[in-house]
């Protein structure tokens, strides 16, 4: 089995390394090796970093999160405290009315409060079409239609 290059003759040029290169080469090599293990500790400080920089924020998340909660629980608690005396105050009113035989005042509030509530439902409905209009003509912007 021979090979076609077997019959070329090849140069071999060997050239003696000094021992002074052989030197400069292993103190190459070690402080190679120095500054790999050094680049290795700064990356595992920066990772290190960031870990502790993420899990501070994860926690200022969290309170945050919770405060808002808290925070909206007390706006709602306090709308339907609000809401509540309210229409106790309105029916007070109404009962005592009645009860003094009045009952033209009671009628007028009952209306009052009707024409209230109709425009409040109206507005609300004409706000919620107007928010949905504003929604399709976005969403056909960003679909490029």
């Amino acid at each position: 089995m021979n090979n076609k290059n077997d019959n070329i003759p090849v140069k071999k040029t060997v050239q003696s390394l000094s021992p002074e290169i052989i030197s400069q080469i292993v103190e190459n090599q070690s402080k190679e090796l120095e500054l790999r293990a050094q680049e290795i500790s700064i990356q595992k400080q920066i990772d290190n970093n960031s870990l502790e920089f993420s899990i501070k924020a994860l926690e200022a998340q969290v309170t945050d999160r919770r405060l808002q909660r808290d925070y909206n629980k007390y706006l709602n608690r306090n709308h339907y405290f609000f809401i509540s005396l309210l229409i106790i105050a309105i029916v007070t009113v109404i009962i005592i009315s009645l009860y003094l035989d009045k009952e033209a005042i009671a009628i007028e509030i009952i209306k009052a409060i009707v024409f209230i509530l109709a425009g409040g439902i109206g507005g609300y409905g004409l706000g919620n079409k107007k928010d949905n209009g504003k929604n399709i003509d976005e969403k056909a912007s960003i679909a490029g239609v």
